[in-house]
């Protein structure tokens, strides 16, 4: 079945959003144990702290379901508008690293370059596990209906 033309109900985009935010979230904590096992980590560097990680995964993802709810609501095919917009957001939300790894002096929270571009890791972790559970539920609960 085609999933254009198809909306999501309010209750399952919170639903599936929470999921996919859950998901998220477990991937980078565990992605953030595995590096700690091979890579020499800077204790002091803030952001690879748990409590770090763990906030702005959910402050991020907590946004993009906003957005999905959005979207749902105004477009006849949200998840494929929705997945364009992610996509775009997840590149938009390597600026900051990419830009710490060019002149780490200059960031807030100190680190080096490698610091700055090891972040970029939970960008792919988080990415990955939030919209692959968001669009599994999803194309799933569309296929049902």
């Amino acid at each position: 079945m085609s999933t254009a033309n198809q909306r999501l109900s309010n209750a399952f985009v919170f639903k599936a959003g929470a999921l996919s935010i859950l998901g998220a979230v477990l991937a980078n904590l565990i992605a953030r144990f595995g590096l700690g096992l091979v890579l020499p980590l800077t204790p002091d560097f803030q952001p690879f702290s748990y409590g770090a990680i763990s906030f702005f995964t959910i402050m991020f993802t907590v946004i993009g379901v906003v957005v999905l709810w959005v979207v749902n609501r105004l477009f006849a095919n949200p998840l494929k508008i929705y997945n364009v917009i992610g996509i775009g957001a997840f590149f938009i939300s390597l600026m900051p690293n990419l830009a710490g790894a060019a002149n780490p002096a200059a960031m807030p929270m100190g680190g080096n370059a490698s610091d700055y571009l090891l972040l970029i890791i939970f960008h792919v972790v988080a990415a990955i596990a939030f919209l692959g559970v968001l669009n599994g539920l999803s194309r799933a609960e569309l296929a049902r209906s």
